[in-house]
């Protein structure tokens, strides 16, 4: 056990440089609805099309899931 924490410190240990904090700005690139243009809709049908496509996922694994118990409860 005394070598685990031993190694354990060691792994832990981050060198000066490393523990620097970046801070990003996440609401640079966000877009005013209010403002239209060709990025504005652009990302609006992405984000849109990607919403509906994860749904559409979504629905198909409850069928399939609902599919395998079926099988597995008349086999």
């Amino acid at each position: 056990m005394n070598w685990f924490k031993n190694n354990w410190a060691w792994f832990n240990n981050v060198p000066e440089e490393e523990q620097k904090i970046i801070k990003i700005d996440v609401m640079k690139d966000d877009v005013d609805p209010n403002e239209v243009s060709i990025e504005n809709a652009y990302k609006t049908r992405w984000i849109w099309y990607h919403t509906i496509l994860a749904i559409g996922i979504f629905m198909t694994n409850i069928l399939l899931i609902a599919i395998l118990i079926v099988l597995a409860i008349k086999l």
